[in-house]
């Protein structure tokens, strides 16, 4: 868990607040803990995506800390952990349940066609759709 506090900038630091810190800690525990119930596509799945997913869910929990990135930032949908979490959330929210749909098709393996079976379209329009909903 060191190493998951450390690449989500540290649990604590200056001008942290208790309250602060036990609110990362409760994150970081919800990340955790999703990585024993979700599936990883028998280790075909991009980790960007395996890592997106457990802090969609820490997302989704409201434990969300000050400076994450905000929805359209990134490069790459399956960049991971915080930018793949934001996408994610945006194609939940075209179809409700599809971070958990998703979940279910990795169970025996991986494609990026899963997103055009459960959204009607591939993972890169999906990406260009949802850069583009968020630019300023």
């Amino acid at each position: 868990m060191e190493q998951t506090c450390k690449g989500n900038g540290g649990i604590g630091g200056e001008n942290t607040s208790e309250g602060d810190i036990k609110t990362d800690f409760i994150g970081v525990f919800c990340h955790e803990m999703t990585h024993t119930w979700q599936w990883n596509g028998q280790g075909q799945a991009p980790v960007g995506l395996i890592e997106g997913i457990a802090h969609f869910v820490r997302l989704k929990a409201d434990y969300v800390p000050n400076g994450w990135v905000k929805s359209g930032e990134g490069q790459r949908w399956d960049e991971g952990y915080l930018v793949t979490a934001r996408f994610l959330d945006y194609c939940n929210d075209l179809q409700q349940g599809f971070v958990a749909e998703l979940n279910k098709k990795m169970r025996d393996g991986y494609s990026d066609n899963f997103f055009q079976e459960l959204l009607g379209k591939t993972v890169d329009q999906l990406w260009t759709d949802y850069k583009a909903r968020f630019a300023n």
